[in-house]
């Protein structure tokens, strides 16, 4: 019996120092979230402004085989935006933004696109709803859609007019 603990402790230890390796790894290669934000400039081909009604339950009013109460929590407007870049090596063609905008087709914008990838490793051997996550962000390439979380309306001559900022602007810039 003794020998099956120590390759018990064998095995978990081994597995511990894998884990460790692995965020060691991952962090040594992942950036800060405000390092992965691109800035590409683009001209509007089409525009189509979305609100929706919100709603929320809260947990503490949450009932168990009957009705919970809901709550009207206002709306959330998104901007949905077709469009052409200035460098043609971008495929990006839809532009969308959670906020508001006021723009038009034929408008020339400059737009702040968060571009990373996200992985997440536990920190313990067991890796459950009670063990704490490392989060790491990686570059990736453009998508033909992607999520603009601030944009600059600019004039014929490139100065600034206009900047807006969405709702999680925040999340990506340097603290």
């Amino acid at each position: 019996m003794k020998s099956l603990e120590v390759d018990m402790e064998k095995i978990m230890q081994d597995a511990k120092e894998k884990r460790q390796q692995e965020i060691t790894d991952l962090a040594s290669c992942s950036k800060q979230l405000y390092e992965l934000v691109a800035t590409e400039n683009f001209t509007i081909d089409e525009v189509i402004a979305e609100s929706h009604d919100t709603s929320f339950t809260p947990h503490s009013e949450m009932r168990l085989g009957g009705r919970s109460p809901v709550y009207r929590g206002g709306f959330t407007s998104k901007l949905v935006l077709k469009v052409s870049p200035d460098n043609q090596d971008v495929p990006v063609r839809t532009l969308s933004f959670e906020g508001l905008f006021i723009v038009k087709a034929g408008d020339y914008i400059s737009a702040q696109i968060p571009r990373f990838e996200e992985k997440r490793v536990g920190t313990g051997f067991y890796s459950g709803p009670y063990d704490k996550d490392r989060v790491f962000y990686f570059d990736r390439d453009f998508n033909p859609e992607e999520s603009a979380i601030e944009l600059a309306l600019l004039s014929i001559d490139g100065n600034t007019l206009r900047k807006d900022r969405s709702v999680n602007y925040k999340s990506f810039v340097k603290k």
